[in-house]
């Protein structure tokens, strides 16, 4: 029987890779804010952005039909 290397053993270490110079530690890259803080108010989407996002939706289900009709053969 040959022996391998420790190397190549299966309950060697993993070597682990350094950080990204941006990352931050976990669970700590966003912070809430002061409980008396007041929350900031969402606006309505335009009407521009209304039409995009109703005509993404459009040709997504349009795609989605297409690919299910071409599985279907």
């Amino acid at each position: 029987m040959r022996m391998q290397p420790l190397a190549h053993a299966p309950t060697a270490a993993t070597q682990m890779l350094p950080l990204m110079p941006g990352a931050k530690a976990e669970g700590k890259g966003k912070t809430r804010p002061p409980a008396g803080a007041p929350a900031e108010q969402k606006k309505p989407p335009t009407r521009a952005e209304a039409v995009r996002a109703a005509r993404a939706r459009i040709t997504r289900r349009k795609s989605l039909r297409k690919q299910r009709d071409a599985q279907k053969g």
